[in-house]
């Protein structure tokens, strides 16, 4: 009932009840559940259709939304078997490692079972592998595969320069050692994808601090060149620092940089490395600058130019 005062007098209305969102029971608001315990609560299949609630996977509801992938696998396990693994891009992403040149983790689901047939599901994609124990850790609340058995699964599907950007990035993290994937690879024996993750080992440096110096070294020795060094600090011959090169061919002097555009709209960015480059030329270093454009677009200009100038130096 609603009292109004209109003119002095009083009004008496009734309006009409409205009724009150029913609050999300507790035993919903704690994580993943499926239709069966909503029903069992009292919430109907219209009520998990509103704003209050989102169904990340067919058959399984979460009480608000769920954005980052951690929340997606943790809905997941509400209709996954026990023994799933969280594996592939997933299990990388979950570790914190890029992944360079590939889709984005927010994709499907990986998931790895030991045994019966792969996780069939809309948003997952299912594997059968074989698992070892040691070849599995925990991420939170998630089963996951370790950092280097991740590395050798990857190698079946990854291009060489994507599987080296991730295996420059676990070593750079401490996510895996190098002896952890030497393991692990030996103990796959020949399965899809191993000679390439083996071929990479002895390329991988933990040194290198994105894809594209990844992707540029790999350029450089299937190119034949010399091997450079990674980020390297350079000093005068006072023993003054000049700079930290992306990339060094100490013999000939010559250093290769990557310019991300930063360098090119940042004019703070822009100045600095004009002075950093006249330091490095006044110590007699050439400096060869690249961009994605040339190093996605055109790689055999970037290798004919070092090539070159490497060539004209020595």
């Amino acid at each position: 009932m609603v009292v109004e005062i209109e003119n002095g007098a009083t009004r008496v209305g009734i309006l009409a009840a409205m009724p009150s969102r029913r609050p999300v029971p507790d035993e919903l608001a704690a994580g993943p559940f499926r239709l069966a315990d909503a029903e069992a609560l009292g919430v109907s299949r219209s009520q998990l259709r509103g704003s209050r609630y989102s169904r990340p996977f067919r058959g399984v509801h979460v009480a608000g939304t769920v954005s980052t992938l951690g929340e997606r696998c943790v809905a997941a396990l509400a209709v996954l078997p026990a023994s799933a693994v969280f594996s592939d891009e997933t299990a990388a992403a979950l570790h914190g490692l890029p992944l360079p040149f590939q889709s984005s983790p927010q994709g499907r689901l990986h998931v790895t079972t030991t045994s019966g047939i792969a996780v069939r599901r809309t948003g997952m994609a299912g594997h059968v592998r074989q698992l070892r124990a040691a070849e599995v850790t925990m991420v939170g609340v998630l089963y996951v595969t370790t950092a280097a058995r991740t590395f050798v699964d990857l190698a079946a599907r990854f291009s060489r320069v994507a599987l080296l950007a991730l295996g420059d990035a676990m070593l750079r993290a401490g996510s895996a050692t190098t002896a952890e994937l030497v393991a692990c690879i030996e103990k796959q024996g020949g399965r899809r994808g191993v000679r390439r993750a083996r071929e990479l080992l002895e390329l991988l440096d933990p040194r290198s601090e994105s894809p594209m110096e990844s992707l540029l070294r790999l350029l450089f020795v299937d190119a034949g060149l010399p091997r450079p060094e990674v980020n390297v600090n350079l000093y005068d011959i006072a023993g003054a620092f000049l700079a930290r090169a992306d990339l060094l061919f100490r013999a000939a002097r010559v250093v290769v940089e990557y310019e991300g555009d930063h360098h090119r709209t940042d004019r703070r960015q822009f100045a600095h490395d004009v002075r950093r480059g006249s330091r490095l030329a006044a110590a007699g270093y050439l400096v060869l600058r690249f961009t994605a454009d040339d190093v996605l677009r055109r790689p055999q200009y970037v290798i004919a130019t070092v090539r070159a100038a490497l060539t004209a130096r020595v």
